[in-house]
């Protein structure tokens, strides 16, 4: 009788499903993406990872803290350089406050980025048990928008 419970036992412990295992973009390419292009981009990113594994509120929470780190790094900025609004493209070429904004918001980058990847990611995802997602799908939807935008002007 104990013989055949045991079997039972292992019976019924083959027949349950393997533990799928879930796709998330890195830490990299969240840090990349907050980098290269801005920190929404990358809590994008982020906001997806949290989906995947059931993070739904978490999620938003992420898109809302960039936005509102995107909004307060650019009013902060162009506060410190005095980068008027209605200037022209060709103008801003050859202005030192356009040069001063742009290290300002590539600093304001890396650091909305190391936020994004450091605390968020690390707090979600501290585990490296993950298999990684390709970036290449959203970089080229990236790439697209911005082309159609640079068309549409």
């Amino acid at each position: 009788m104990i013989l055949s419970l045991h079997m039972e036992f292992q019976d019924t412990e083959e027949q349950q499903p393997e533990k799928q295992e879930i796709a998330i973009y890195s830490k990299w390419a969240i840090l990349l993406f907050s980098i290269f292009f801005m920190p929404l981009f990358g809590s994008i990113l982020l906001m997806i990872n949290l989906r995947s594994i059931g993070y739904k509120r978490q999620g938003t929470g992420v898109i809302l803290f960039a936005i509102l780190y995107q909004l307060l790094a650019g009013i902060i900025i162009r506060r410190i350089t005095n980068l008027p609004l209605n200037i022209t493209p060709n103008e801003l070429l050859h202005n030192a406050q356009f040069i001063k904004f742009s290290i300002y918001s590539l600093v304001a980058q890396i650091i909305g980025g190391g936020i994004l990847a450091e605390y968020f990611f690390k707090k979600y995802f501290p585990d490296d048990n993950y298999q990684y997602k390709s970036a290449w799908r959203p970089l080229a939807i990236i790439i697209i928008i911005s082309l159609v935008i640079s068309f549409l002007r």
